[in-house]
Parts: C-alpha cells; structure tokens; sequence
C-alpha cells in the first residue's frame, strides 16, 4: 500500500472527468440530485367502470358469440367439465360417469386409486 495514492489525492485525480465517463463511484452520494420530499400521491379511482369491468366478456364474445355461458365452452373430458374438487372426488366422479364403459385395466387401476386415496385422506387428511 506504500506505492498507492491515499483516497483524497486519488479523488482529486478523479474528479476531472465528467460522471457520464465514470464506471465507478468515487464514495459519498450527491446530495445534489437527492429530493427531500415525496410527490403527493395520484388520486386514481380503482372502481370506475372502465376498469371494474375490463375483460369480462372476452371469451365469452370471441368464441360464444356472446350466447354461451364460459362454463359451456370448457373443452376437456364430460366429468371434468365446469367442475372443481379433489383428486379423490375427480377420481369417483369418473368413476360413477364412465365406469361401465372403461377397459377392466383401466377400472381396476381407477378403483386400486381410489382406495389409495380414500385410506390417505382419512389417515393424513385436513379435516380429521
């Protein structure tokens, strides 16, 4: 450190060129540049008509042709359809709508999960 300038002969050498040029900073801020108060707040009504109903209808007048309900254009299997619940309840609900119909593999993987998650809920479940 012997061969090094102190900080202040150094700042002097630095200060000659202008901030722009700079990649580095040379220690305190500049209080210059700093303002002491804050702007008041804009006063912006959050509830307005414009922005309380933007988007709503979107999908519905795209591809309903402002006829259909959004649950009715929900692509997916006919359980699944405008409905929400569990894997548990997914699963017994496929079960009571296309059961009959399904390959016996295919039943009896369904039923050994059904199980599986009936023995879970009841061991682990939230409303024990």
């Amino acid at each position: 450190m012997a061969g090094s300038l102190p900080w202040l002969a150094s700042r002097s050498l630095w200060s000659w060129m202008p901030l722009a040029c700079r990649s580095f900073s040379l220690g305190g801020p500049l209080l210059a540049h700093v303002r002491l108060t804050l702007p008041p707040p804009k006063v912006v009504d959050r509830w307005n008509e414009k922005r309380a109903l933007f988007g709503v209808y979107d999908n519905i007048g795209i591809l309903g042709n402002f006829e259909k309900h959004p649950k009715e254009l929900i692509k997916g299997p006919l359980w699944l359809r405008g409905w929400r619940g569990n894997e548990l309840q997914r699963c017994i609900r496929k079960r009571k709508m296309i059961g009959s119909r399904m390959f016996a593999d295919d039943l009896h993987k369904l039923n050994k999960r059904i199980s599986y998650l009936y023995r879970h809920f009841n061991r682990h479940g939230k409303y024990r």
